[in-house]
């Protein structure tokens, strides 16, 4: 079978299934299947497919039409020009927490070395992609599960995601900041935010994420709330990714808890998304550590 017929066969049937861009998904799947880029397909539309090449995307086909999320099925994802292993350990990385890296490699241009903490890291996607653009400064990736952090120390040893030479990316197993005392630069964190609702009426996909990457309790906000008095004694700075409804909520929070000034981020798509609080204007001195 030829490989445009391929395509074209996969698109029908993944449109029949209601998925959104069925063509894209087509190409990803079957461009992942013939190790090519997907824009490479264009250039062998007549090529014929073997027997074994048709069998392994058969086989993606079925879980991608069962609406298992591609980043799984191909078990990679690309985040801020890194490519990340990815599987049920963790959640996929969003565009939307690029923004959030975007944002943390301004704040840090001009700061001399310090530390940077990610809480609640997943896969370990902000601090290797800020460890690309800011190599200077240390890193830890925070979580309190063993599953993720393993994610997160195999994404450290991928090609386009190992650390630059000398630049320290650290993890450590914890349940936010509970009992840390070292002091950092800067924080950040893409915590749960979900509410049970919101997790029970999002696309299927979404729930192949495990529920402790998603599950915020019944506001969405138990971990954020638990999170910004911990932060407040550590960094003078925390960017925090949250929901668009969220955000005037945790800005409240956040001033509470001692940040009282509050920058509010847009995302891709002009909706309210990451919460900066300072504790002042001007981050203080960072930590020296050896």
């Amino acid at each position: 079978m030829k490989l445009l017929a391929v395509l074209e066969a996969t698109t029908g049937h993944f449109a029949r299934h209601g998925l959104t861009s069925p063509r894209l998904q087509a190409e990803l799947l079957t461009a992942h299947v013939l190790s090519l880029p997907r824009l490479g397909l264009y250039l062998q539309f007549e090529r014929e497919l073997t027997p074994a090449e048709l069998d392994s995307l058969r086989s993606m086909v079925r879980r991608r039409a069962a609406r298992e999320p591609v980043q799984h099925i191909t078990g990679t994802t690309g985040f801020a020009g890194l490519t990340l292993r990815c599987n049920s350990s963790a959640l996929i990385p969003r565009p939307e927490t690029e923004i959030l890296v975007e944002h943390a490699t301004r704040i840090l241009q001009d700061l001399p070395e310090s530390l940077v903490i990610d809480v609640g890291t997943g896969t370990g996607a902000i601090p290797l992609a800020l460890a690309r653009r800011q190599p200077k400064h240390r890193y830890l990736g925070l979580d309190i599960s063993p599953d993720a952090l393993a994610l997160a120390r195999e994404n450290a040893t991928q090609p386009s995601s190992v650390p630059p030479e000398g630049t320290r990316v650290e993890w450590k197993q914890n349940d936010l900041l509970q009992d840390f005392t070292e002091s950092a630069t800067l924080i950040t964190a893409n915590l749960p935010y979900l509410t049970p609702e919101e997790i029970a009426s999002a696309e299927p996909e979404v729930r192949h994420d495990p529920a402790l990457a998603l599950d915020g309790g019944k506001e969405g906000l138990d971990l954020i709330r638990r999170l910004l008095p911990q932060a407040v004694k550590i960094a003078p700075l925390i960017l925090l990714e949250c929901g668009p409804t969220q955000t005037d909520i945790i800005s409240d929070l956040a001033r509470k808890a001692g940040y009282p000034e509050i920058t509010v981020h847009l995302d891709l798509t002009s909706r309210p998304r990451i919460v900066e609080a300072r504790r002042n204007g001007d981050p203080c001195l960072p930590s020296r550590f050896a």
